[in-house]
This record gives C-alpha cells, sequence and structure tokens, in this order.
C-alpha cells in the first residue's frame, strides 16, 4: 500500500525542482512521528527528489529513505565547529549530484539553520547569488536563520529582512 503523501513542515526549495532544505522528515527530535516521516518521504519522492543529504549527528531516518528508493549521504555535524568542514564537503557533493536528473533535499533535524546556510553558499557559488537574500528567502519560507548560520557565510544577520522584521 503507499504511502499518502504529505508537504514537509518548514521546506524551502532553494532551486526549485533541484534542491530543497528542510527539517528531518517526521520532525526532529521528539516531536518526531514515524507515519508523518513515511507521509513526508512520499511527498519527497513524488517531488523528484532522489537523493537525501542528511546532517544530524545519529544515522536517523537513513534506512527509511533506503526503503523508499532514494539514495541518501550523511555529513554528520556533531558540533557547531564541525559546520565549516561540513560545507566544503557539502558543496562539491551538491554540485556533483544537482548535475544529475532529479532533486537532492538537505536536511538537519529540527533545526534547519545549517541546511538554510548551506543552500544559500551552493546558490552564492553557482549562480552568484547574494548571501543575505537568500538567506532571507530561506527565513520567509520558515527555516531558522541564525547569527551562526550568518556568520559560516560572513552576512551580518541585521541584512536578512525577514528576520529583522520579526524581532
Amino acid at each position: 500500500m503507499e504511502d499518502v503523501a504529505l508537504e514537509p513542515r518548514r521546506i524551502w526549495w532553494a532551486r526549485p525542482r533541484k534542491l530543497c532544505a528542510l527539517e528531518r522528515p517526521g520532525g526532529g527530535g521528539r516531536n518526531h512521528r514515524a507515519a508523518r516521516r513515511a507521509a513526508e518521504i512520499a511527498w519527497l519522492r513524488g517531488r523528484g527528489v532522489r537523493m537525501v543529504v542528511s546532517v544530524m549527528r545519529s544515522r536517523h531516518n537513513l534506512s527509511q529513505y533506503e526503503a523508499a528508493g532514494l539514495d541518501w549521504h550523511h555529513v554528520p555535524v556533531r558540533r557547531p565547529q564541525d559546520e565549516p568542514d561540513a560545507l566544503e564537503e557539502l558543496l562539491p557533493l551538491l554540485r556533483a549530484e544537482l548535475a544529475a536528473t532529479g532533486a537532492v533535499a538537505l536536511h538537519g533535524d529540527s533545526y534547519t539553520d545549517f541546511v538554510a546556510a548551506v543552500c544559500a553558499a551552493h546558490l552564492h557559488e553557482m549562480r552568484g547569488a547574494d548571501l543575505a537574500e537568500t538567506l532571507d528567502r530561506a527565513a520567509r519560507a520558515g527555516l531558522a536563520v541564525t547569527p551562526r548560520a550568518c556568520a559560516l557565510l560572513g552576512v551580518d544577520l541585521g541584512e536578512v529582512v525577514a528576520v529583522r522584521q520579526a524581532a
């Protein structure tokens, strides 16, 4: 029996039909729900996602991606100090994977600031997108944009309009 598809909460299509950033399918941490996870994975597959990249510390959801026929890649970010190295690993991975047919979904746990920063860095690298404007689009889509994520990219948090307006 096919799973019912459910659009994930807090999702940003940084590149429509090619790259999205989101919280962990099924929710993060103690709010995780297996039925929601299956429905959100089904939704991602229905939107052409063929690979999921997880930056969670743990290996949660990886076996579910495999069971759903999705490729996956795991780059655990255990501490904030790991983010610069993880970013340097993820940018070439995204360049290679996004050249293929299908989309890539990038997720953390419930915290979405690092995945927003990775997508913004990718858009800047590949398309010359303004980092502050890109982070603003991520924030407007519901992803967290924190001072730490901004600092990783050399952006002043005050430049991100959606964050400024929410304060």
